[in-house]
């Protein structure tokens, strides 16, 4: 008979025509592993979760590789000497290039301004319940996922970090990032 035995699909299980979470998933929509420190692979599968260490220490990587590079990039800058040199002149003449034409221009404001429009953008439906066109959300629902600055799902899956680490990872990194 159709329904009398429960169907694995997925995540669900199927039994009498009402639908439920499959034995290793919870939650609304299912997509929550039953497991203690577990997240959902691929849509189907839990796995355990890394070691907060270790994401730790693929941050701490991450800065001090990004702070080298960019102490490197300065030095090398500022080597007035080094602009006539085959290998690492170009780069250099067109850094020079980029600075006076990004000062010349006055990017800074612009972009200043670009970025305020942008958060404006964003939140225009969520804020004041418009209904706007899709020719218009679509193209800004894909920049705000683009540029949205939770990056902490990189290190750690969402749940393998608990809501209060998540929100101090959110609310810290535009401070790391200055």
């Amino acid at each position: 008979c159709a329904g009398s035995e429960p169907v694995a699909r997925g995540r669900r299980m199927v039994e009498a025509g009402s639908e439920y979470c499959a034995s290793d998933f919870k939650g609304p929509e299912c997509q929550l592993c039953v497991a203690e420190k577990h997240h959902l692979v691929d849509g189907d599968t839990c796995e355990v979760c890394a070691p907060r260490g270790a994401a730790a220490g693929r941050i701490v990587g991450l800065v001090l590789g990004l702070c080298v590079a960019c102490g490197l990039a300065a030095w090398a800058y500022s080597e007035t000497g080094w602009r006539k040199k085959a290998y690492i002149g170009p780069i250099l003449r067109f850094a020079d290039r980029a600075v006076y034409w990004y000062v010349g221009v006055g990017l800074t404001a612009k972009l200043k301004i670009l970025f305020g429009f942008y958060q404006i953008c964003t939140v225009l439906s969520s804020t004041y319940s418009a209904r706007l066109p899709d020719k218009y959300t679509d193209w800004t629902e894909k920049l705000a996922n683009l540029i949205s600055i939770d990056w902490s799902g990189l290190f750690l899956p969402e749940q393998c970090l608990g809501y209060n680490l998540r929100l101090l990872a959110i609310a810290l990194s535009p401070v790391a990032l200055i």
